[in-house]
């Protein structure tokens, strides 16, 4: 009988460990589960409050006398393309990091707008050409936020000369944003595998030049995992937060650039497919990029039709003609 007993107590006793055990993993378990969040446009890991900050995007100047800008070194994707006088401007997106300062802010244009759409997302500027305009006035979906009619938002430098002194913040723009009906949400730019670029199927690149024409060149040079840029061979440069502007991805898309039909601004197309480059990891190589529609996401392609991933960290994509000069 008391050998009986015995047999109960222990078995009951091991029973008892045994669940407490695997109830203690299951927690753990499901805490390592919740407590990971990673930021959708860097696919770098971050806490449950960051990633629910407000994404938005800028407009932002780059003409000689708009350098160094602000705010830039804080951007998750900053795209960059041509406008008239042969200089191209930045469309920041901002999400991770809430910068104090971003300018100088200008104008925009159509194809700008279009990256907008594809993102789903508002963008600051002051005022724009007359068909960026009249498609803002048409279209109630695009989400702008031009200073000519919400000064509030934004402010003057007065050290420096007009128009190369307006600028915003991270606090104005999402404090506009919280006063409208927009329904702003981020959303995945991409997949994120650091390992992927390490095959030795690819080329190493640690230098590249784009020369857009003869008043406007852009390089980078990789070097502890990141691409610095320089523009006409010298550092980009973050006024604001004295750093430079370093990217994990670069991103180089091919289409036709031409003079639109006013003589004056630029037809960039921006739909359909065409080649590229890709340089991420200190690899580069060569691929398809394709956008089905307005709306619809352009998505970069292996020359196999295999989507690429990007490494995880920011990424600078580039919209140049196909004929533009790129050397590496």
């Amino acid at each position: 009988m008391k050998k009986r007993l015995a047999i109960i107590i222990i078995t009951t006793l091991l029973g008892s460990c045994l669940y407490g055990c695997n109830k203690k993993e299951a927690v753990n378990s499901t805490n390592v589960i919740e407590s990971k969040y990673s930021f959708p446009y860097t696919g770098e890991e971050c806490d449950q409050t960051s990633i629910n900050n407000t994404p938005f995007m800028v407009m932002v100047e780059n003409s000689p006398s708009a350098r160094p800008q602000s705010g830039l070194s804080q951007a998750d994707i900053i795209y960059e393309t041509s406008a008239e006088g042969g200089i191209p401007r930045f469309m920041a997106l901002f999400h991770s990091q809430s910068p104090s300062i971003i300018g100088p802010v200008r104008s925009v244009r159509p194809y700008y707008i279009t990256l907008s759409r594809e993102n789903s997302l508002p963008f600051a500027h002051c005022g724009g050409s007359l068909d960026a305009l009249n498609e803002i006035k048409q279209d109630n979906s695009i989400m702008s936020i031009n200073e000519i009619s919400k000064e509030h938002y934004f402010w003057r430098d007065s050290t420096r000369k007009a128009p190369h002194n307006l600028y915003t913040s991270s606090e104005k723009i999402r404090s506009f944003i919280s006063t409208t009906n927009w329904d702003v949400k981020s959303k995945n730019f991409s997949t994120f595998d650091n390992e992927y670029y390490n095959s030795n199927d690819y080329k190493t690149c640690d230098n590249i030049l784009i020369t857009i024409n003869n008043h406007y060149n852009t390089s980078y040079t990789y070097n502890n995992n990141v691409y610095t840029k320089y523009m006409d061979g010298e550092k980009a440069w973050d006024m604001a937060y004295e750093s430079p502007l370093e990217f994990s991805n670069v991103i180089i898309q091919k289409t036709d650039i031409k003079l639109g039909e006013d003589g004056l601004h630029l037809d960039i197309n921006m739909i359909g497919e065409g080649d590229g480059l890709l340089l991420s990891n200190g690899k580069i190589l060569d691929i398809k990029w394709k956008k089905y529609s307005e709306l619809s996401e352009t998505k970069i392609y292996d020359m196999n039709g295999n989507e690429l991933p990007l490494a995880t960290g920011k990424t600078i994509w580039h919209i140049v003609d196909n004929k533009t000069s790129i050397k590496y």
